[in-house]
This record gives C-alpha cells, sequence and structure tokens, in this order.
C-alpha cells in the first residue's frame, strides 16, 4: 500500500485511505502528515524501539490510535500501558509521551484537531522534528488553522 500524497491545498473533496495499518507499518518516518483539512489533520508516526514521541503540550486536540507496538503513555504524570488497538485522546494544553516500551518500532496513527503540523512534513527523527519546529518550519498552513 502506499500512503497518498499530501494535499497542501484546502481539500474540496473527500479523501478514501484503504489499509490504513499496512501503510502506516509501512512506513519508516518517524512524523509524516497524510492529510490535512481546515478543521483537522492526519500524521503517522513510528518510533523506534526505546524511543518516544518527546514530552509535549499541544495547543489543539490530539487522537492517537496505536497500530502496532507497546507504549507506557504518560498524561500529566500518569502512567498508562497501550498497545495495538488502543486509543488515547490527549485534550489541548495536557503534557504527554508516549515511551515505546516494546521490541519493534512503535506505529502510531494520529489525527490533530487543528492541524499541528506543516501539510507536507516528513520527519525522519524526533530531533529533526524538534528542530524545525523550534526554528518556525513546521507550522501548519494558515487555511487550516482555527481563528
Amino acid at each position: 500500500m502506499s500512503a497518498p500524497k499530501p494535499n497542501t491545498e484546502p481539500p474540496k473533496k473527500a479523501v478514501v485511505i484503504r489499509a490504513l495499518n499496512k501503510v502506516a507499518s509501512e512506513s519508516d518516518k518517524f512524523r509524516k502528515v497524510l492529510w490535512t483539512g481546515r478543521h483537522s489533520q492526519l500524521v503517522l508516526m513510528t518510533v523506534p524501539v526505546g524511543g518516544e514521541i518527546g514530552e509535549e503540550t499541544h495547543s489543539v486536540d490530539q487522537h492517537l490510535y496505536f497500530v502496532s507496538g507497546t507504549a507506557q503513555a504518560i498524561t500529566d504524570g500518569k502512567h498508562d500501558d497501550v498497545r495495538p488497538g488502543d486509543m488515547v485522546i490527549i485534550p489541548a494544553g495536557t503534557l504527554h509521551n508516549f515511551v515505546n516500551t516494546g521490541s519493534t518500532p512503535l506505529v502510531v496513527s494520529t489525527v490533530y484537531a487543528p492541524a499541528e503540523h506543516r501539510a507536507d512534513t516528513v520527519h525522519d527523527s524526533l530531533e529533526q522534528g524538534e528542530k524545525l519546529e523550534e526554528e518556525g518550519k513546521d507550522d501548519p498552513p494558515e487555511w487550516a488553522t482555527r481563528k
């Protein structure tokens, strides 16, 4: 399965992504935006063994669906184990991190509402993503943010 090409303009029609779990499992990128709408954004994440998403707080809501691997979800200091098929919803303003506790990469599909990243973002690593965010090079498009 191949991922759809990210849209960099406001979407005008519905998109069907077939076998998202397979598309997600085939991605080796730490973060890859698949689709950006005016009010939400679909992103795939692959966290290496021993890696983490990185402790952070967003100004947007985030829904994470765990495709494969195991992790420890840390939200406002509370620890929960998560596995494939689990979903964690992070309200805006919640301090959170997800640490890969398994022996295989952690694969997650996540929806930000509204968008959190540039519409064509692809990050090879957590460090690259953090650097681009700090430099202001990973901001969502103006048409995809609530005013």
